[in-house]
């Protein structure tokens, strides 16, 4: 795909697609072209077009015009995409892939980019599953008003094949898929985002997850930043004792961790990141569905099946659900 102009799809260019697509759109690279494409909603995508995507961070605003936004994808199903970004939240998942099953079968490679753990064996029963990619970012992001995203917090991406083997690789029926992995993460660095390749990318998702299992739930429900949620002890014992029961379910699925102090993680992305109020907080704040069952819930679950009990995992489950009910009326 050297010296081509490559089309990159944001599916549902929310705060993180915004801010992906932004940097992406923003790229001042001279040998690669890329084109950025939104489908996002209507009041969006109508900023982006007449005035373009505003991208601020802690250091300057920047005015990105080159990108267009569609509230569908009808002009596009013939030609399709390169690279497909589904950054819609995990419970909309299975409802994007629906809607864009047209264009996303005239496209090649799917980037998954939600927090929690078992999308991509969702997503695997609606698309080819050699097709897919799987991102983990801790990258923050907020859409402050239509058109004008804010980069709250950096961080690392890491991208790799949540179904084929790293291994598999290096074998020459592979090589498109090698290729199209790597020519990502140089897209993604030149653009400013800091981006590696993950040789299990399935252990990735759980490092990423327990540090989610233990802050947002907890902010969600709180409404307190992250870095406040450590000043009261006993909520951040209980953050540890969640992480705790994640770590104990992550051992009887045999998930290949790295030798790691999990909850000292968390404790630290807490106080590295102690002004954010994490994105289900965010979702809470704006009395819009959470990702609850792709966290806690999904721990939960799991832990049913070895008849285990997780009993604090389970509460924050129930009572962020609760809460999400509590919209409704």
């Amino acid at each position: 795909m050297e010296n081509k102009k490559i089309r990159i799809a944001i599916l549902g260019a929310g705060s993180l697609g915004s801010l992906f697509g932004g940097y992406l759109a923003n790229n001042k690279s001279e040998t690669t072209k890329v084109e950025i494409i939104f489908f996002c909603r209507k009041a969006h995508a109508e900023v982006i077009n007449k005035s373009g995507l505003t991208l601020k961070t802690p250091d300057e605003e920047i005015l990105i015009a080159n990108i267009n936004a569609f509230k569908n994808e009808n002009h596009w199903l013939k030609e399709g995409f390169d690279y497909v970004f589904l950054t819609v939240k995990a419970n909309d998942v299975k409802t994007a892939l629906i809607a864009y099953k047209d264009l996303l079968k005239a496209s090649r490679w799917l980037i998954l980019l939600q927090n929690g753990i078992g999308i991509s064996e969702t997503v695997k029963k609606y698309h080819p599953e050699k097709q897919i990619i799987r991102g983990v970012t801790t990258n923050g992001a907020f859409l402050d008003t239509p058109g004008h995203v804010i980069h709250t917090g950096f961080g690392y991406t890491k991208i790799g094949f949540p179904f084929i083997k790293s291994q598999d690789l290096a074998k020459q029926s592979f090589k498109e898929h090698n290729n199209a992995l790597n020519k990502l993460k140089d897209l993604l660095t030149e653009a400013g985002l800091d981006t590696t390749i993950s040789e299990n990318i399935n252990a990735t998702c759980w490092e990423k997850v327990f540090v989610n299992i233990g802050i947002n739930p907890f902010g969600a429900l709180t409404r307190l930043k992250n870095g406040d949620l450590l000043e009261n002890s006993i909520i951040k014992a209980l953050m540890g004792v969640a992480v705790d029961e994640a770590m104990e379910v992550a051992k009887l699925k045999n998930i290949n961790l790295p030798k790691k102090d999990y909850k000292a993680l968390m404790y630290d992305v807490a106080i590295k990141t102690s002004e954010n109020k994490n994105s289900m907080l965010q979702d809470v704040l704006k009395e819009k569905k959470t990702e609850i069952d792709y966290i806690n819930g999904s721990i939960v679950r799991y832990a049913e099946n070895f008849r285990l009990k997780v009993p604090i995992n389970a509460l924050l489950t129930g009572l962020v659900k609760g809460l999400e009910e509590s919209f409704e009326n």
